[in-house]
Order: structure tokens, then sequence, then C-alpha cells
């Protein structure tokens, strides 16, 4: 019996975030490419750490300072919005295994998709077609999610005894070999779009 990973809670994440040793640009921008659905919370967070909770009106000099933190602000919401929303979202828990039920697919070969493992060019089009239908997103999005670099489990930072990373990105035809799928199975992922 396969048990579904737990998602980590905003708390957590903000509660990392604030014990940072360094609440700058590149901090903020690793957090957001961790976590894009706490991404207002991080800006939010972030623009109080800067301000080291002496609120606005102690930390503002002149109207300049205003403008200066007012871009800084609007660029890293920009970058977050840049990012191909995630079309797993939407599927947690038994939501995630209907979603590997619909499609015919072990759920680890959807799992290496939301974590992004898999490389983009090697999904067949009439399974990504029938993925982005199922998830409820486009095909060009659906690509455009798959091409990011591939996500690190949140919970491999508490598991390992050095600094995790992520591994290459493989061709969907090796993990369907690796997760045993029949050639029957195989025909069906590549040919069919319903």
């Amino acid at each position: 019996m396969s048990r579904a990973k737990p998602e980590i809670p905003l708390e957590d994440v903000l509660l990392a975030f604030s014990v940072e040793p360094v609440h700058d640009r590149a901090t903020l921008e690793r957090y957001l490419n961790h976590y894009p659905q706490f991404a207002e919370d991080l800006v939010d967070m972030s623009h109080e750490l800067r301000i080291g909770g002496r609120g606005v009106s102690g930390s503002v000099e002149d109207d300049a300072t205003v403008q200066r933190a007012l871009k800084q602000l609007i660029g890293a919401a920009a970058q977050v919005s840049g990012a191909a929303a995630n079309p797993f979202d939407a599927f947690r828990g038994l939501a995630f295994a209907e979603l590997a039920d619909t499609l015919r697919v072990p759920r680890s070969i959807l799992i290496a998709l939301r974590d992004r493992l898999v490389i983009e060019s090697s999904v067949p089009p009439a399974f990504a077609i029938r993925l982005a239908r199922s998830a409820r997103t486009t095909v060009a999005d659906l690509m455009a999610y798959l091409q990011q670099p591939p996500v690190l489990a949140a919970t491999a930072n508490y598991k390992a005894d050095q600094k995790p990373s992520t591994s290459g990105k493989v061709a969907l035809d090796a993990l369907l070999d690796a997760s045993g799928v029949t050639p029957e199975q195989k025909v069906d992922i590549y040919t069919s779009a319903d």
C-alpha cells in the first residue's frame, strides 16, 4: 500500500525562511522556486524581514526609498508570475491517485512528471494531450512546466546526511521500463489521446 507524501505546511516554509541567515533576493528566489504555491506569503515575509518589523514609517526616509522598495517587490512578483504554474497543484492525495488511474499510468510516473524529472521532449504528444486535459491545463502550459528544473522533495533536506541535490531528468520511455509498464500499456500511453 503506497502512502501519499504529506505536503509541507505554509507555516513550516515561512519558519524555515525566517531563520535563514540572509534574506536577500537569492534566498527569496530559492524559496519561490521550491514553493511557488506560497509566493505571496514569502514575498510578504521577505518584505517584513527587510524592514525589520519597524513598520513602513520607521524605515522610509524619502519617496525615492519607497520607489526603490516597490520596484524590488514588483520585480520579485513578476519573476513568480513568469514561472509556469504547476498543473498538479489541484491533485493531492486521493485526487492524485485518481488522476493516475484516469491516465492509466503508475503513480510513480505521475510523481516523476509532477517533480519535473521527465525530459519534456520525450513525452509523446498523445499522452501530453491526455495529461493536459485531465489536469485542466493546456499542452503548452504543461510543457512549459516540465521544462523547468526538477523539484527537490522538501523532505530530502531532513533525511539527508549531506546537502541533497536533484538528479538529472530522464526520458519517459526509460521510466516506463523501470516502472514495469507492459508493452500494451506503453502502446496506450504513446498512441491514445482520449
